[in-house]
């Protein structure tokens, strides 16, 4: 059974009771009481996994997960199977377009390139002076 409230304060002040600084031990007992009352999801921080703590780092890592601008666009594209079937880069153009992404041709080019050199995709060349890509 959980302890009362007032019992985990008294806990909570005993533990920065040696903190010398009154902000620090404030901010001290705020994170010490947050952990005794179980945390943001029911566990204190030390005691969640690391995908659920609430760290600048792991705050970073999800955020670069999903990247903007014109490659990060063309990779969503690609993870929903856009290129299963050979497509022009016009044909990219226009799907960005649908979706509200207006990107000039020539700055489609370099990042459709390097996925290419990472074989996400592939680059085939197609009738006359045109490529074509597809999934790798």
């Amino acid at each position: 059974m959980a302890k009362p409230y007032s019992e985990l304060v008294a806990q909570a002040e005993r533990a920065v009771a040696g903190v010398k600084d009154a902000e620090l031990r404030r901010v001290a007992f705020e994170r010490v009481l947050n952990d005794l009352l179980g945390g943001a999801n029911g566990a204190p921080d030390w005691k969640r996994p690391a995908a659920t703590r609430t760290t600048k780092h792991v705050a970073k890592k999800f955020a670069s997960k999903k990247r903007g601008g014109p490659q990060g666009y063309v990779e969503e594209i690609v993870e929903e199977g856009f290129f299963k079937k050979p497509k022009t880069i016009s044909e990219v153009k226009a799907e960005l377009e649908n979706r509200g992404h207006h990107i000039p041709l020539t700055s489609l080019s370099g990042p459709m390139q390097k996925l290419c050199q990472k074989k996400v995709l592939r680059r085939q060349k197609a009738e006359g002076k045109t490529f074509s890509y597809s999934n790798w």
